[in-house]
């Protein structure tokens, strides 16, 4: 493994839309690492050679990425500084030509595939090819979401715990870039009754944000609606309403609550009621 460095100075701010200069570094290295292996009499040192994938940021930082055995680069991000790369690294343009672009463009390419005969639904395709993706890059964010929606569509709960345990444990999956794709993940799991694991993302979700967004709450409250806990759900929505008084979906949702009625869309029907469920609020910021 690559020695760890201190963390980015701008990584807990805010994110900021910018550009890397036109002559940025972006490339492959490598370097040697110095480790102990074997016991005893058999103890002995050894050098590593480790490849790297190296890309600078707008405020000259470099971010560096271990390279799987695929050629993708994956792991946590470290930053070092142009001196240090001078000093440890050597330029690998074969390998980021050859090895490096090929493999990062068959899992874009898989994923775009992927995404696209899941929205036709085609999800036996759709599964095939996010598989493709995620056996270069296991922790691609939007591979790893699409397989598991693509298994809660077919109504698959087991292969989708099994993708939810996953998740979880990806902090990318949480980045503003993917909300739309949890906010989605979570409201599948809602649908095919996985109230346990819903709650469990939701608040992952939460925690990784660091900010009470009311889309969320919206979403939490209707968990524990569903799981029979009403006086959850109310305090959660006067949370969301709190932080956006100008929330109507929830105003309305804390009415139902308050008068003890049926949720909104929910009809009467010869074989009783059938809830028609409420829109879902959109968490990236576009019009439903």
């Amino acid at each position: 493994m690559l020695d760890a460095q201190p963390p980015h100075p701008d990584e807990n701010a805010a994110a900021t839309p910018s550009r890397p200069a036109p002559d940025a570094i972006k490339g492959v290295f490598s370097t040697q690492t110095k480790g102990i292996i074997g016991f005893g009499s058999t103890k002995r040192k050894v050098k590593q050679h480790i490849y790297a994938f190296v890309e600078e940021e707008a405020d000259g930082s470099l971010c560096v990425r271990e390279l799987n055995k695929h050629f993708v680069p994956v792991g946590k991000s470290r930053w070092i500084t142009k001196d240090v790369l001078l000093k440890d690294f050597l330029p690998e343009p074969d390998v980021y030509l050859n090895k490096v672009l090929p493999a990062m463009r068959q899992v874009e390419e898989s994923v775009e595939k992927a995404d696209d005969h899941r929205a036709n639904g085609e999800l036996i395709s759709a599964e095939f090819e996010y598989k493709n993706a995620l056996r270069l890059d296991e922790e691609h964010i939007r591979g790893t979401f699409g397989l598991g929606l693509t298994y809660l569509a077919r109504g698959e709960t087991d292969n989708a715990d099994i993708v939810f345990r996953r998740v979880v444990t990806l902090d990318g999956a949480f980045d503003e870039e993917h909300k739309h794709l949890f906010n989605e993940f979570g409201i599948r799991l809602r649908k095919n009754g996985m109230h346990a694991q819903a709650l469990k993302f939701y608040n992952r979700a939460a925690k990784l944000l660091k900010r009470e967004d009311e889309h969320l709450l919206y979403n939490i409250a209707r968990t524990f609606f569903e799981k029979g806990q009403g006086r959850q759900a109310k305090r959660l929505l006067e949370k969301a309403l709190a932080n956006n008084p100008a929330f109507e979906q929830a105003r309305d949702f804390l009415a139902v609550l308050e008068r003890g009625g049926p949720m909104p869309g929910e009809r009467d029907t010869d074989s009783g009621s059938m809830d028609l469920d409420l829109e879902e609020p959109d968490m990236s910021g576009r019009a439903p």
